[in-house]
């Protein structure tokens, strides 16, 4: 038996949005990782004033917490898709376990404004990499009393500072995995040929 028109034209709209939002993230990570990349540039710089640097460190922060609202809204949008298709994930985790600092840090943002990025050079990395220090996000944040505790999304940091570039780096995999399972469970629950027929033909929102 075919699934309702309405229901597949949903499931249609919610296949574009996933597609949609999936690029984006690309963009985006891709922004915050050149981002950073810029500072240490501006750290090298013999000639640039500390105003400059920080100025570069700021704008770093924003991409990165425009790249983890992204993230945040990609879990709403698995979570709203779940209530309506009755679909689940599997083989990934919600986002904010598989990428848990970033949802942090787009906590602590979201309620105070920028954290206060730095950047340092440390042991294990060949160059200077751009660092959330541990005491600035803890103090910055709005933790427990209704609000996520912080050890919610940083269980797992030692030390002063953690380096934000791997962790960026690290949320490409989870990402496309999540998509690319909530969409093939749509897939298998509307029929591949039947759902792109509707996904090119979707029309606007209401």
């Amino acid at each position: 038996m075919s699934p309702p028109a309405a229901d597949l034209a949903h499931a249609a709209r919610r296949l574009v949005e996933f597609d949609s939002i999936r690029s984006k993230l690309r963009d985006t990570r891709q922004t915050a990782l050149s981002d950073m990349d810029k500072c240490v540039h501006t750290y090298r710089l013999k000639f640039s004033g500390r105003r400059e640097l920080r100025r570069d460190l700021n704008e770093c922060e924003w991409s990165i917490y425009q790249y983890a609202s992204l993230l945040h809204m990609l879990g709403e949008m698995v979570e709203r898709t779940h209530d309506e298709f009755g679909t689940r994930l599997e083989q990934h985790a919600p986002i904010e376990h598989e990428s848990p600092k970033l949802v942090g840090l787009r906590h602590a943002v979201h309620h105070n404004g920028l954290v206060g990025v730095n950047i340092a050079e440390v042991d294990s990395f060949p160059d200077p990499v751009v660092v959330v220090p541990v005491t600035s996000i803890e103090r910055h944040g709005n933790w427990g009393d209704g609000n996520p505790t912080f050890s919610t999304f940083f269980h797992d940091v030692s030390g002063d500072a953690f380096a934000l570039a791997p962790v960026v780096e690290n949320s490409a995999e989870p990402v496309e995995g999540i998509v690319d399972e909530l969409e093939r469970q749509l897939t298998e629950q509307f029929g591949d040929d039947e759902l792109r027929r509707a996904a090119t033909n979707v029309q606007l929102y209401d």
